[in-house]
């Protein structure tokens, strides 16, 4: 396990009965219920970054794809072909 830190921070009674319950619920310490909730959050702000990302990298792949497909018309004509036998 991780070494732990202690971290203070302000938040409405509201919130905190919200925690004190739900911990009491689960069974589990305010801390330990916070910890969980604030390392999904982490992990979900995780998840979205990457997504970011690879729609980015998508684009951009799809972009230099194309800009290859459009040079392969570098200029060289292809024969046609007439038949299987001749080419025009």
């Amino acid at each position: 396990m991780e070494d732990l830190v202690s971290f203070s921070l302000r938040i409405p009674k509201t919130l905190a009965a919200s925690i004190e319950a739900a911990a009491k619920h689960l069974g589990v310490s305010k801390s330990e219920y916070t910890r969980r909730a604030m390392e999904e959050l982490e992990a979900r702000l995780m998840r979205e970054r990457i997504a970011k990302l690879s729609r980015q990298l998508a684009a951009h792949s799809a972009a230099a794809a194309r800009s290859m497909e459009d040079s392969t018309a570098d200029g060289f004509k292809r024969p046609r072909i007439c038949s299987t036998t001749r080419i025009c």
